[in-house]
């Protein structure tokens, strides 16, 4: 499956966001019926090495990997890719300039100057890698400051580039009301629709992140193509906590 098969179709890519490293938990989220899993790399507890193993278990359970990059760095783009990832998620990006060095990190010549080796990554894309990586590999800019928010409508007009992904909860800190998920803050919610237009006029895809299905399937009926609709920190914390509120209700005095 691509995720351009899903978009052709009218469809959002279900996303699920893995902070924790482990391919057994990697194969879990590909399985629950996701469309894709993202790989942190920035604020999770996963390095390339683990990174690099949750590609070949999420490619197994028939998801596709995408990775949250921790920068704008060019060696560990090619190295994710190289890897087997198909999609990218750029922190960060406050110019058309770093929208641009972006797409040069993520493709090949004559779209970007990505080096060739993919190596295990053809195990994925097939032996015509070149051709079907410009096709396949999708890049979203994160839009989640001030600045960048500013230079929305230059972003959105790189050559190349997938898409704009917002990040609420570093974009509500940047605008001095604080971080959260499932933003509805008027002042929010404008520069949601700000970033929503720039992405329409420009013909790019969008994505956010969401902290609830309900926030994610509201955010892809207003035309998001990439919504995470879990996180598995969230779905361990939140288990264990009902888990054991359930637990205490049956042993309360009186119950037994």
């Amino acid at each position: 499956m691509q995720i351009q098969d899903l978009w052709a179709e009218g469809l959002p890519a279900r996303n699920a966001w893995q902070h924790l490293p482990g391919t057994y938990l990697s194969e879990l989220l590909a399985a629950s019926a996701v469309d894709a899993v993202t790989i942190d790399l920035q604020h999770g507890q996963i390095d390339l090495p683990a990174a690099r193993e949750s590609i070949l278990a999420i490619e197994a359970r028939g998801a596709i990997p995408i990775a949250r990059l921790p920068g704008l760095d060019a060696e560990l783009i090619c190295s994710l890719l190289d890897a087997g990832v198909a999609g990218l998620i750029c922190p960060t990006i406050e110019s058309r300039q770093q929208a641009e060095d972006l797409v040069a990190a993520a493709y090949y010549p004559p779209l970007g100057n990505r080096s060739y080796g993919p190596n295990r990554a053809l195990m994925s894309f097939g032996a015509d890698y070149v051709k079907t990586a410009q096709e396949r590999v999708v890049s979203f800019a994160m839009i989640e400051t001030v600045a960048g928010l500013a230079a929305v409508e230059e972003i959105a007009q790189t050559r190349g580039l997938t898409g704009l992904f917002i990040g609420p909860g570093d974009l509500g800190i940047s605008m001095g009301i604080g971080p959260a998920q499932d933003r509805s803050e008027t002042e929010i919610v404008a520069a949601i629709a700000e970033v929503r237009e720039a992405a329409r006029r420009h013909g790019k895809r969008l994505g956010i992140h969401a902290g609830t299905p309900e926030y994610a399937a509201k955010m892809s009926r207003q035309g998001f193509d990439l919504v995470t609709v879990c996180s598995d920190a969230d779905l361990v914390s939140q288990g264990a906590a009902e888990a054991v509120q359930r637990f205490d209700n049956v042993i309360k005095p009186g119950i037994l």
